[in-house]
């Protein structure tokens, strides 16, 4: 049975500021669904109900693992609470230590110090939020770039301002490509591509950090074949149209129809199944 929430996290109220809420925005922002008690408590509501549909109703726990939380009644409760659902074919609990050692997490839990942990010391909080991700979302992972971009359109359909660099989450996984992949991005890039706010080299050094340019390119090939095939059967000139055509194909990408569509409703279907045409398994 799917659950309501993708992750319930666990911490300390201390130590909301310099971890907890920036790492909940950031799940949040990618397409999570967390239950965070900021985001998902309201006046009135009664605080162990709520904490206890959280953690029963929540595919993943991820713990803050802090001195703050050690000396927690009420994390010990949630900590524990995770803890009796993991069993030896599913895990639930997700530690991150935060300015804390393994001598210790050992003296509270062996249990806890024996499972393999992000630290925040060592790593960056992006990539932390990326490793998690992996786990808790594998499929919001496999699609990561396109994801980010699709939400840097919408920031930047509100806001008139995004940063390109926001879609380079975690580390560089190459120093450069091979001209054969060189010569496929700068392909879509100079059809699909111009339509979204990155300029060529910021396009190519996202492909540095993602650890599958193949399937990502693959994608994005399958797009821009159904981009310049749908402009050239509908006669498309205009730029606007050009744009929202390109945004469509992305949201299909990630597996996504808007329910507001900007375009009538059967050509909407008709890009849909030119995509699903083109589609291939990659």
């Amino acid at each position: 049975m799917d659950k309501k929430w993708d992750v319930f996290i666990s911490h300390a109220s201390e130590d909301k500021e310099k971890i907890v809420r920036e790492l909940a925005n950031l799940l949040t922002d990618i397409g999570l669904k967390v239950w965070y008690d900021e985001f998902s408590l309201k006046v009135g509501d009664s605080l162990t109900q709520k904490i206890d549909e959280g953690l029963l109703e929540a595919n993943y726990g991820i713990v803050i693992i802090s001195k703050h939380f050690l000396n927690k009644k009420w994390t010990d409760y949630e900590y524990r609470s995770l803890l009796s659902r993991e069993d030896n074919f599913k895990k639930i609990l997700l530690p991150i230590w935060h300015d804390i050692t393994y001598d210790e997490v050992k003296k509270f839990s062996l249990y806890l110090a024996d499972k393999f942990a992000l630290d925040t010391n060592k790593i960056p909080l992006k990539e932390l939020a990326i490793k998690l991700i992996e786990v808790i979302r594998p499929d919001i992972f496999s699609n990561i770039q396109r994801m980010l971009l699709y939400k840097m359109q919408l920031k930047n359909a509100e806001t008139k301002y995004a940063k390109p660099s926001d879609l380079n989450w975690g580390p560089k996984q190459r120093n450069s490509l091979s001209q054969s992949y060189l010569n496929r991005i700068k392909s879509f890039y100079f059809g699909i591509g111009i339509n979204f706010k990155l300029t060529l080299e910021q396009s190519i050094e996202c492909y540095l950090y993602d650890q599958h340019p193949e399937r990502e390119i693959a994608i994005w090939e399958i797009m821009n074949a159904t981009y310049l095939e749908f402009i050239q059967a509908e006669n498309i000139s205009l730029d606007t149209i050009k744009k929202d055509v390109a945004s469509k194909l992305l949201m299909f990408s990630l597996g996504q129809i808007s329910d507001k569509p900007s375009m009538p409703l059967n050509k909407l279907k008709e890009l849909y199944q030119l995509y699903e045409n083109n589609f291939y398994t990659i």
